[in-house]
């Protein structure tokens, strides 16, 4: 064997071995990545209830398992809505919004009833026994768009049961009017997701 082919040999080698050390790197690094992008993913779907369960659980890997479970069992217990109860919680939405103007806070009143009787039908709540809490969640697995409207709508309504205990008698400024305005918005774009599927 001569030395060139001696070396050529070592080279080839080396090579190899080198190619081989690689290999579960770049796995590693792919497998990583791959994992990045399932998040990420996770993250855009599930929108400011992913940072809310990563909070709670400690961890990105187990909040992304904890939201995917809660969605497939939301999902399985979800029940349409008829065209009857369709036509009847749309009345009730009008009914909400004609009656702001004179009495926006009963009006408000109105709207949470109206969108938790949805909740209830579409199975969301599914007792009553249920807390906010859990209903926010079934609402945030398979709706994440509006589980956010639901919970600030949820919050404003009882601001205004807390203010209207402490004022009673006191007339509203046009704020607080514009601010129950915006609570009527957010029940309305949760009914309207709601009601559609």
């Amino acid at each position: 064997m001569t030395g060139t082919t001696l070396l050529v040999i070592i080279v080839v080698v080396v090579i190899l071995l080198l190619a081989l050390g690689a290999i579960p790197l770049f796995s590693r690094r792919s497998r990583q990545r791959r994992r990045e992008e399932q998040r990420e993913r996770t993250r855009e779907e599930f929108g400011g209830e992913y940072e809310r369960t990563v909070e709670e659980r400690g961890s990105e890997e187990e909040a992304e398992r904890e939201l995917r479970q809660r969605r497939g069992r939301v999902e399985r217990q979800i029940e349409s809505l008829s065209d009857e109860s369709r036509r009847r919680y749309e009345e009730r939405m009008h009914e909400v919004e004609r009656i702001f103007v004179d009495n926006p806070e009963r009006s408000i009143e109105l709207a949470d009833r109206t969108v938790s009787d949805l909740l209830e039908e579409r199975n969301l709540i599914s007792d009553s026994a249920q807390d906010d809490r859990e209903t926010e969640r079934s609402l945030a697995a398979a709706y994440p768009e509006i589980a956010d409207d639901y919970r600030e709508a949820r919050r404003a309504r009882a601001e205004v049961v807390a203010r209207s205990g402490e004022s009673a008698g006191e007339g509203s400024n046009e704020e607080t009017t514009e601010e129950l305005r915006q609570v009527v918005r957010k029940y309305r774009s949760v009914y309207e997701r709601l009601a559609q599927d």
